[in-house]
C-alpha cells in the first residue's frame, strides 16, 4: 500500500483529518488502485486527481492533468505505461482538470492517432467564458489560493472536447465499457464516470474529501439540489472504488455508499431548510443565521468544511431562486461603504475609536463583529498607519480561526491589502496556512 492509500484508510479511520491533510494537499503521487481485470488502473493524486485505464487500444485517462501540472503527471504516467492515449474523458472545465497538452505533443511525435477528448456539451460555453472573464479569473484565484499575494494568472489555450455528449454517453473501448452521465452541481458541464467492470466510480468534483463546494463566494453558479441527485445515482452504482476529483479514493461498497449518501443528505437539509424559509418570505440574514447542518453529518471525515463551508452554500441556494436582494432595504441602493465608514467613525469619536473597540471584541471572541469594526475603522481612515496595523492584524486572526480555503483566502486578502509593508514576507498559500494554523490549535 503506497502512502496515498494509506493516508485514505487513516482518514476514514479518524487516525487523521482533513484539516490538516487537506483534500488539495498532500502527499501526492501515482499508485495502483485495481489489477484485476487484465488491464491496469492507476490513481494519480494532485491538486486535483486523475484516473489512468489501460485497455486493449491504449490508455482512458479521467482528467489528464491541471493546465499548470500536466508534465508532472505525464511523467509519472509514462514510468507505469507505454500504452497511446486513446481517449480523455474532462469530467468538467476547471483549468485544474483539463490539461491534456503533453499527451496531444506525444501522439503527433510518435504517429500514433490523435487523442479523444470527451466533456459535456456546456463545456464549450465555458471556455468561452473564461477567455471573456481572464484577468476576472486570476484575481478570483489569486484571493482563493494565494491569500492576494504575487500577480493574477489564468491559464489560457483550453483544447475543446472533440466528442461531446447531452445526458449520457456509453462506450466501448479497447474491450472497456465506460459509462458517462452528465450533472449540474459544481459546474453545470459535470461528467461522472464509471466502469462496470472494475467497479470504479470517477466522480470528478461531485466529491471532494469535504462540504461539497456548492457555495464559493467567487464563482459562478452552482446547483445544490441536482448535485444531491447525482450523488445518490452515484450511489446506486454500488461500487468498490471511488476515485474522487480531489482528496484521496475511498475503497470498499459500503464506504463508497456511506460517503455518497450523507453527501447528499448534507446538501438536500441546506437546500430543504433554506427553501422552507424562503417560502415564508424571511430575509437572507435571517436564512444564514437559522439554518443548521446537523453535528452528524458534519462529524464525519469526508464532511469537513476545509474547502467550502455549509454557510456558503445557502447563499448560492439563495441567489439561485431569489437573485442578489438580500431583504435588507438599504442594500438595495446603498451609499458607498466608505462614506457609511465615515459616518459611523463620525458618530463613534473617530476611527481609531473603531479599531480599538474591534481588538476589544477580538479578545472576546466575537470575530464577525471584529470584522466589521475593523473594516469600517479602516474605510474611515485609509492612510492612518497605527488603524491598518490593526485591521490588518484582526483579518489575519480571523483567517487562523476559519478552516475553509475559500474564508481563508479572502481574509487574508484582506489582511495583505490593509497592512502597512513591513517588509514581511508572504501571509501564504491558503492550503498550507490553513494546516498551519490547525496544528498551532493542536
Amino acid at each position: 500500500m503506497g502512502k496515498v492509500l494509506e493516508l485514505a484508510e487513516d482518514l476514514w479511520t479518524g487516525k487523521k483529518d482533513t484539516f490538516t491533510y487537506h483534500p488539495f494537499g498532500m502527499p501526492r503521487g501515482l499508485e495502483l488502485i485495481d489489477d484485476q481485470n487484465n488491464n491496469r488502473t492507476w490513481f494519480y493524486r494532485g491538486f486535483s486527481n486523475s484516473i489512468i485505464r489501460e485497455s486493449n487500444e491504449g490508455l482512458i485517462i479521467v482528467d489528464p492533468g491541471a493546465l499548470f501540472d500536466v508534465r508532472e503527471r505525464f511523467n509519472a504516467v509514462r514510468k507505469v505505461s507505454q500504452q497511446r492515449l486513446h481517449t480523455a474523458v474532462f469530467t468538467h472545465g476547471h483549468v485544474d482538470h483539463v490539461g491534456i497538452k503533453n499527451y496531444l505533443k506525444e501522439s503527433k511525435k510518435k504517429g500514433w492517432p490523435k487523442p479523444q477528448v470527451i466533456g459535456h456539451k456546456s463545456m464549450i460555453d465555458r471556455f468561452e467564458r473564461y477567455k471573456l472573464t481572464e484577468s476576472w479569473n486570476g484575481y478570483i484565484n489569486l484571493r482563493q489560493f494565494r491569500g492576494n499575494q504575487g500577480e493574477p494568472m489564468f491559464p489560457t489555450g483550453f483544447y475543446y472536447p472533440d466528442k461531446i455528449y447531452e445526458g449520457e454517453l456509453q462506450l466501448k473501448i479497447g474491450g472497456v465499457d465506460i459509462q458517462l452521465k452528465h450533472a449540474r452541481g459544481e459546474t453545470d458541464d459535470h461528467t461522472w464516470v464509471f466502469f462496470p467492470d472494475s467497479s470504479i466510480l470517477c466522480t470528478g468534483d461531485l466529491f471532494i474529501w469535504a462540504v461539497p463546494n456548492t457555495g464559493n463566494p467567487q464563482k459562478v453558479q452552482r446547483y445544490a439540489k441536482e448535485w444531491a441527485i447525482a450523488l445518490r445515482e452515484m450511489a446506486s452504482k454500488n461500487s468498490k472504488i471511488l476515485c474522487p476529483g480531489h482528496g484521496v479514493p475511498i475503497i470498499g461498497n459500503e464506504r463508497v455508499k456511506e460517503a455518497l449518501n450523507n453527501t447528499a443528505m448534507l446538501l438536500e437539509s441546506l437546500h430543504e431548510q433554506t427553501i422552507d424559509l424562503m417560502n415564508k418570505g424571511v430575509s437572507l440574514d435571517t436564512i444564514l443565521h437559522s439554518v443548521k447542518v446537523s453535528d452528524d453529518l458534519l462529524i464525519k471525515p469526508y464532511l469537513k468544511p476545509v474547502y467550502d463551508e455549509p454557510e456558503f452554500i445557502v447563499r448560492n441556494i439563495w441567489r439561485l431562486y431569489g437573485g442578489w436582494y438580500d431583504g435588507t432595504p438599504s442594500h438595495l441602493k446603498p451609499a458607498p461603504e466608505a462614506a457609511q465608514a465615515k459616518e459611523i467613525a463620525n458618530l463613534s469619536g473617530g476611527g481609531i475609536k473603531l479599531a480599538e473597540r474591534a481588538k476589544e471584541l477580538l479578545n472576546q471572541g466575537d470575530l464577525r463583529l471584529a470584522c466589521h469594526l475593523a473594516e469600517w475603522a479602516f474605510l474611515s481612515s485609509p492612510d492612518d498607519k497605527i488603524i491598518r496595523k490593526i485591521a490588518s492584524d484582526i483579518f489575519t486572526a480571523r483567517a487562523k480561526a476559519e478552516t475553509s480555503t475559500m474564508a481563508i483566502g479572502i481574509y487574508l486578502s484582506a489582511a495583505k491589502d490593509m497592512r502597512v509593508d513591513t517588509g514581511e514576507g508572504s501571509l501564504g498559500n491558503t492550503i498550507i496556512f490553513s494546516q498551519d494554523a490547525r496544528r498551532e490549535k493542536e
